[in-house]
């Protein structure tokens, strides 16, 4: 499975309640303890973002935002500053199954691995709630598929974690 990250930083905005560092060596890698599993995983910060990891104003909107995310000036989009040696939890991690676009390119909501939507877009709730909760059910790809069209039928642009 492809999962194509749109740089929110939704996922990483509240990590500070999973992951705590445990060490600071000041050598740029840091022991950090999952909270859910006790593990300690040892990361450090990539050399080419060492500049943006000490820039730590992303805190002052996201208070609980992981240690390492920070957003860049430039573009605005969300990085993690230790994704090459990110620990499991983070590198198996996709927000999404089938994100839902509007016409204009908007994210309208996001399908969970679970069949769940998350979506604040009123139209598309109700979308939801009356052409496919009640769908049979399929294995994962004929659901998919079936949401996708249905999805497109409405006009919606849907974009999915899995391979073409």
């Amino acid at each position: 499975m492809v999962f194509f990250c749109q740089q929110c930083g939704e996922c990483c905005s509240h990590m500070s309640r999973i992951f705590t560092v445990e060490e600071d060596p000041q050598d740029g890698t840091y022991a950090m303890h999952n909270a859910y599993t006790g593990e300690i995983d040892h990361v450090r910060v990539d050399p080419e973002k060492i500049g943006l990891f000490k820039d730590r104003e992303i805190f002052r909107s996201l208070p609980e935002a992981c240690f390492f995310l920070r957003r860049d000036p430039e573009n605005g989009l969300f990085i993690c500053t230790v994704h090459g040696t990110r620990p499991e939890l983070c590198r198996e991690f996709s927000c999404w199954r089938l994100l839902v676009l509007t016409e204009r390119g908007e994210r309208a909501g996001r399908v969970m691995g679970s069949r769940h939507l998350a979506s604040e877009e009123r139209a598309l709730s109700e979308l939801w709630e009356s052409r496919i909760r009640a769908l049979p059910l399929l294995d994962d790809p004929s659901w998919d598929r079936e949401v996708i069209r249905i999805l497109e039928g409405y006009g919606y642009k849907v974009i999915t974690d899995r391979a073409p």
